[in-house]
């Protein structure tokens, strides 16, 4: 018996049925779907974003971009600059407002509550959290504490996963509050519908605005912190530590391929683990870059989409070259055409499921370690300095090649080891395809 029957033999069906209804429970669970969601609905801003700083850096750049390799100057520059600023100050640097308010939303919604409300007042929830005041340098190097000020690290997205947490617990704590019938203002029938309503919740929000708000006095007197530096040091940090680390980054390709070689969206199910300190990563690169600091962190989330995912999960682009060069199958040669289009933008589920990729025992080897393998020596490639940290946000769907062209600032050695990483992805892959030639 093969390894295929193996599979779909009970045991084996079994298993992976347990693996994928605890995917699907795990997935479908209410508070990381509406996280999930919400992070899917503000994608387009990030990537607007995202493509403002990609001007700003590798075009509008004076010292590394194309202005300065030009020579061109000029007060026009910082004219343009400051749109993608605005843009920029507009979208990434209000992010953890923005994620509270759409994860509130889409909870409250997810329980047949007005959603508009809740997000409403999951952003005060988060206001009443901030410090009352904050340390400001003056020219002269002294410090002063500020207040009505806030900071760039606790409204962009150093400051989501307080809005995260924010949002899910001002939005179970109101819902339990609210449910009470004792808290509830009764107003005359005559008293329109809405006021009703702004009057019931009226308890409610009064008294989770103050527990709240204890809270981050609590923090303040007795341990001198904030709730963003205690997040910080408890969460936020040590899961950033983790995917700084080969080890951590190996074991995140290994879950989400593994998972999509199981017909489960991988990148779905990793997504409220593992978007958010990527995204602070970098972040934090391009305020080093622009500061003219150190660049702190090599795996960033255009590093892994830009080395480890080109074509998509499992880099797949190897895969599609290696079809293009030496499949004979008609059905093969048939998805290969039909695949081509979408995994050039990263997009690969139709070969995924239409090869498929999927169950298939053949591809599992490749599938899984080609790119950790391809992620290993852009690691070493960047540690070594032979590359530049990647520091500017690109989309995921940026082509190939191009996207570590552009993430790492315009670093033409960056492309050309994109091009050796697809070109040993299609090495590796090749007798694979042979071997499913060989398939009855």
């Amino acid at each position: 018996m093969n390894f295929i029957n193996k599979i779909k033999s009970g045991s084996g069906l079994v298993f992976i049925d347990k693996i994928s209804n605890w995917a699907g429970d795990f997935s479908g669970q209410r508070h990381l779907s509406a996280v999930r969601e919400s992070f899917v609905a503000l994608m387009p801003l990030i990537i607007a974003a995202s493509l403002f700083i990609l001007i700003n850096n590798v075009l509008l750049n004076g010292e590394s971009g194309l202005v300065g390799f030009l020579g061109l100057e000029g007060a026009w520059v910082r004219h343009l600059q400051e749109i993608g600023i605005r843009v920029y100050n507009g979208t990434l640097n209000i992010l953890a407002f923005l994620a509270t308010v759409m994860i509130s939303y889409r909870l409250a919604n997810s329980y047949g509550e007005d959603g508009i409300t809740y997000a409403i007042f999951s952003l005060a929830c988060l206001f009443v959290l901030f410090p009352v005041t904050i340390p400001v340098t003056a020219p002269t190097g002294e410090v002063f504490q500020v207040s009505g000020l806030i900071s760039g690290n606790e409204s962009g997205a150093s400051g989501m996963f307080v809005g995260i947490f924010v949002a899910l617990i001002s939005t179970e704590l109101f819902r339990k509050v609210s449910a009470s019938s004792k808290l509830k203002i009764t107003l005359s029938d005559s008293a329109p519908p809405s006021v009703s309503r702004s009057f019931n919740v009226l308890i409610p929000m009064i008294l989770v605005l103050t527990l709240l708000s204890l809270f981050a006095w609590s923090l303040s007197s007795l341990f001198n912190k904030n709730i963003h530096e205690i997040v910080t040091l408890m969460i936020q940090a040590p899961l950033q530590n983790i995917l700084q680390g080969l080890s951590g980054v190996i074991g995140l390709l290994l879950t989400q391929n593994g998972l999509w070689w199981a017909g489960i969206h991988g990148a779905s199910i990793m997504y409220p683990i593992t978007e958010t300190p990527l995204l602070v990563a970098i972040q934090e690169n391009t305020a080093a870059f622009k500061a003219g600091l150190e660049i702190p962190h090599i795996v960033t989330k255009p590093f892994i989409d830009a080395f480890g995912f080109m074509g998509g999960g499992g880099q797949t682009i190897g895969l599609l070259i290696a079809l293009w060069i030496a499949a004979k199958k008609s059905e093969h040669r048939a998805i290969t055409r039909l695949a081509t289009p979408g995994m050039l933008f990263n997009i690969n589920e139709p070969i995924i499921f239409g090869l498929p990729i999927m169950f298939n025992p053949v591809l599992i080897v490749p599938f899984l370690f080609t790119p950790i393998i391809s992620i290993v020596i852009a690691y070493a490639a960047t540690a070594m300095d032979l590359i530049n940290h990647t520091y500017v946000l690109v989309p995921w769907t940026t082509p190939p090649v191009i996207s570590a062209f552009l993430a790492t600032g315009g670093d033409w050695r960056a492309a050309v080891l994109s091009v050796f990483l697809i070109s040993l992805s299609v090495i590796i892959y090749l007798p694979f395809v042979f071997a499913m030639n060989k398939q009855k």
